[in-house]
This record gives C-alpha cells, structure tokens and sequence, in this order.
C-alpha cells in the first residue's frame, strides 16, 4: 500500500514536472514567436522607411531635375528664340509645381520638410510666373532657380540622413533580430532535449521555421543591399551631371564621360565613339579598361549604330558580330547608340570578359542609359553653343572674321601694343574689279572666288595675324608686332599669291585676279582704330587710284605707291 502511494506519487511528481516542463516549454514558445513576430515587424517597418525615403529622395531630385531644365530651356531660348524651348521651359516649371504636391504628401510626417516643401511651392510659383512672363527681352530667372535648388538641397540633405540613420537602425535591428532568435531557438532546443524527448519532432519543425526566418532575413538584406546600390547609383549620376556641367569643350566631356562611366561599370572596359562632322568616321574619343576599338568608318558597321538600338553580342544570344574590329573579336560586347536631340552622335562600346560582367552591366542598365543620355545633352549643347559663337564672328562665306570682330579685335590689338610698345599695320585690301568680273561670270563665280582668295590669306599670314572680311570685295588684315619694311613684304606676298590665283568652277578655270592694298601703321599714322582703319582706306584708295594692283603705304600729308 505503501509503494503504491509512493508509486502514485511519484507518476503524480512526474505527471506534474512534465506538465510544469510543458508549460514551461509553452511559455517559452510563446515568448520566442512573439520575439519572431516583434523583429520581423520592425524589420518590415525599417524597410518600409527605407522604400519611403528612397521615394522621397526620387521625388525630390525630380523636381531637381525639372528646376534644372527650367534654366537649361530658358536660356536656350534666350540662345535660339524657338518658342518650343521657351513651351518646355514652362512646362518644367508645371511638372515643379507638381513635384512639389508630390512632396508635400510624401513628407506630411516630417515637420521640418514640410516647412521645406512649403519654401518650395512658393518658390517654384513665382517661378512659373517669371516663366509664363518669359520673352526675349527678359534674363534668365537664375535666382528663383538658385533659391528653388537651395531649398531641394536642404531637402536632399534631410532625406539622406534620414536614409543613413535608417538603414543603419534597420541593419542593428536585423543583428538583434538573428542573435535573439538564435538565442532563444537554442535554448528551446536544449530545453526540449533534456525535457522532452518525445517532443523531438516539434522541435525539428521549429528549427524549420527558423531557417525559413533566416532567408527571410537575408532576402530583406538583399533588398536593402539592392536599395544602396541605387542610391549610389544615383549619387553617381548626379556627380556626373555637376562635372559635365562644367565641361568647357567637348574633349573635356569626354575624359568626365569616360571616368563615370568606369566608377559605373567597373568590371567592364569600353570606349566612346563619335561620328566626325563628314559622317562617314567615327573616332574613338575616350575609353577606360583595355577595350580593343579603334577608328572604324563607315558607321554602318557597328550593329548597333545601324538598328539604332541598344545590342548584345556575347554566346547564345547573338552571334553576329560587328565588322569595325581588327584583329581579335571579343565575345562578349554591348553597343548603345548615343542621340541627342533626335540626331545620332555616335555609340558607346562596353566589352565584358564574363557572363558574370555581363549580368553586372545588365543590372545597371538604366543607370547606364541615363548616363549616356547626360553625356549626349552635353555634347550637343557645346557643339551648339560653339556652332553659335562661330556665327556670331565669322563670315558665313569665307569662313574669315567678321567686321565686327575686327573692330573688337582691332582695339584689343591697340591696347596690348600700346602696353608692350610695339607697332601695328592695319592693311585694307579690294579685288580689283570684281564688280565686272561678277556681272560676268555670275555671283557663284564671284563666291568662289572670294573663298579661294580668303584661303590665299590664311595660308599667306601668320598665326597671330588677323584677316577679316570688311564688306563685300574689301578685306582688313590686322598684323601685330611687324615694322613697315615687314609689313610692306608681307602685303607684297599676298598681293603676288593673288595674281597667280585660279579657281576652278565646274567645267571652266577663272584667273587674273589682281588686289589693292593700302597700309597704316600703329603709332605712326594713328593712335585709335578709326583713324587707323581711315588711313589705311586712304592709302587703298591711292593705289586704286594709281592704277591698282599695288600696295600703298599711307604717309602724312600723301601716299607713297611702289608700282608692281
């Protein structure tokens, strides 16, 4: 009776020490998932935040960005008076607007970009209202424009901390989350080992969702990795739009061209092309890495210049290869056409050694494109711009200065003279009767014959001389630095080049072309440019007089004339 209570009590101790051991397993289960569930809350939030901030930094570089061609297009307006840029302009300044009621919803949680949002609506109306005011008589709104890129700063600085200070909260949470619940995994398991035996397959199950927690927690990672590499991504891009910026002439783009595109794809080599002006070569600019591409013409031969459209060559997908190579063919390349402004400019050749660089390059793709649309803009817009300024001073039909840039050139030359105490010669030269010889022959002729004689001057006159085209037959050369004796020789050259002048025209060769020159020196016959220039016309007018085809050297009070 006795050891059957005993027994009793015993079975009775066991039964309680495993319901004890139960409940404590319970409890502990309990408080394992509810760790589970608190972390993978908080991972989710902190991913959450990241996603919003990255939003929020998109939307404000957006509005950037629209601030940015708001200059870009009224300026160029200003360059080109096209309505179109001045339309764009002010729907820049729209697309602003909108950014801003974007931004304002994005950052309804953060007082202090809600003040700069604010800033920034006002801002970007009085912009719209300069813009849709804008004509050519108007300057370029660049202090709205400077205030609005203040405030976007202000914002960009803002989200960034705050994109810091989350990601690195996130990643301390996601630290704490995989040591607590190992933590407390492992010690349900100890425990579950010792005290329960029986509820060994309990136990595998949980191990199960513990693993299944830890790709969990290492997609997030990915995730968050993913997320850095496109704000690097973009804090690239927006560098490399501030150098091309600065970019003065093209070759300048280029060499900035090629350094972002190797920060961008450095496990690639490759080289920017562009086709020449006669569209018919196409030279390799700049490159980075050890791509083997050298000049190819004609650009046909480039696959992806010829579909005008971004190509893969490499094992499986295409096996065509472009015929610009020479020598060793890679396997593995990617051509992108580069257009700005509807017009092809030339490709970009990326070369890869890998599938693996391959998918590398794949994944930065669209960065890829915008970079190379970035560089396009800034090709174009300084081979416009020096298209303009060489309108702007030379004469369309010879290709010489024109009279007003002699007239600026003319006192700069004075003034550096005067500080150096050198003398000058100011020539005036006329073809002699071209008026006959157009009603002649014809203005083409006539045309043809006044480029073949501005090319005799370039070629007969030095680097620092200056020859302009004062106004139809009638030229000015401005030689710095030379004494008369020179100064007459020089004169005599070009006059003697001009006698023995033919110029072909289709199927007929025109000559005898024959010059008056006449001749000022600086400071001998004059101190400033009008009296200069009026004196050497003064002697020209001598030597037409004297029979042409002479050169005159002005003197005081008369001319002296040396007959050919």
């Amino acid at each position: 009776m006795f050891n059957l209570k005993q027994r009793f009590k015993k079975v009775n101790s066991v039964v309680a020490v495993l319901v004890l051991a139960a409940v404590g397993a319970g409890l502990l289960t309990v408080l394992a998932g509810l760790l589970v569930y608190r972390n993978t809350r908080r991972l989710i939030s902190g991913a959450d935040w990241v996603q919003h901030t990255q939003e929020v930094l998109t939307a404000i570089q957006r509005a950037s960005m629209w601030n940015e061609r708001i200059e870009y297009r009224t300026r160029l307006y200003r360059l080109t008076g096209e309505e179109e840029q001045l339309n764009r302009a002010r729907s820049s300044a729209n697309l602003l607007e909108n950014s801003v009621i974007t931004l304002r919803v994005l950052v309804a949680d953060n007082p202090y970009q809600v003040t700069n949002v604010e800033s920034l609506g006002i801002c970007s109306q009085n912009l719209s209202r300069v813009v849709n005011t804008f004509n050519m008589q108007s300057t370029v709104p660049e202090l709205p424009i400077q205030r609005c890129q203040q405030t976007i700063n202000r914002m960009l600085d803002e989200e960034q901390s705050r994109l810091k200070e989350r990601t690195a909260v996130r990643q301390q949470s996601s630290l704490a989350s995989t040591i607590g619940e190992f933590g407390y995994v492992g010690l349900s398991l100890v425990g579950l080992v010792v005290l329960f035996g029986f509820l060994l397959r309990d136990a595998v199950l949980r191990q199960r969702v513990g693993r299944q927690m830890l790709l969990t927690n290492e997609r997030l990672a990915s995730s968050v990795n993913a997320l850095e590499d496109k704000a690097n991504e973009s804090a690239l891009l927006t560098f490399s739009r501030d150098e091309l910026q600065l970019c003065v002439d093209v070759s300048q783009v280029y060499e900035s061209a090629a350094r972002s595109f190797l920060r961008l794809l450095p496990m690639s080599s490759g080289s920017l092309c562009i086709i020449n002006n006669s569209r018919q070569l196409v030279e390799v600019v700049s490159s980075w890495g050890v791509a083997a591409l050298e000049d190819f013409n004609p650009p046909e031969s480039c696959c992806g210049l010829r579909s005008g459209q971004p190509r893969w060559r490499q094992p499986g997908v295409s096996e065509i290869h472009c015929t610009h190579f020479v020598g060793h063919l890679p396997e593995r390349y990617l051509c992108l056409p580069i257009v700005a402004h509807g017009n092809t400019l030339g490709v970009l050749y990326v070369q890869c050694n890998t599938d693996e660089d391959v998918a590398a390059v794949n994944a930065r793709l669209d960065g890829l494109r915008q970079l190379l649309q970035l560089t396009g803009m800034a090709v174009a817009s300084l081979n416009l711009r020096t298209k303009l300024e060489s309108q702007s001073i030379r004469d369309s039909l010879t290709g010489l200065f024109n009279r007003h840039f002699m007239q600026i050139s003319l006192e700069r030359e004075l003034a550096r003279a005067a500080r150096r105490k050198q003398t000058l010669a100011v020539f005036m030269l006329d073809v002699d009767h071209f008026k006959r010889f157009n009603d002649t022959h014809g203005h083409a002729a006539g045309d043809t014959a006044l480029q073949a004689i501005a090319d005799l001057f370039r070629t007969n006159i030095r680097t620092d001389d200056i020859a302009c085209r004062y106004g139809g037959e009638e030229f000015t050369i401005i030689l710095p630095d030379v004494s008369g004796a020179t100064a007459y020789d020089r004169a005599e050259t070009v006059r003697k080049s001009v006698t023995s002048l033919k110029v072909p025209l289709e199927d007929e060769t025109y000559g005898e072309f024959s010059l008056s020159i006449g001749i000022a020196l600086y400071p001998s016959d004059g101190e400033t440019a009008d009296l200069l220039l009026r004196r050497a016309d003064q002697a020209l007018y001598r030597a037409k007089r004297g029979g042409r085809n002479q050169v005159v050297v002005y003197e005081a009070g008369s001319a002296v004339a040396v007959q050919s």
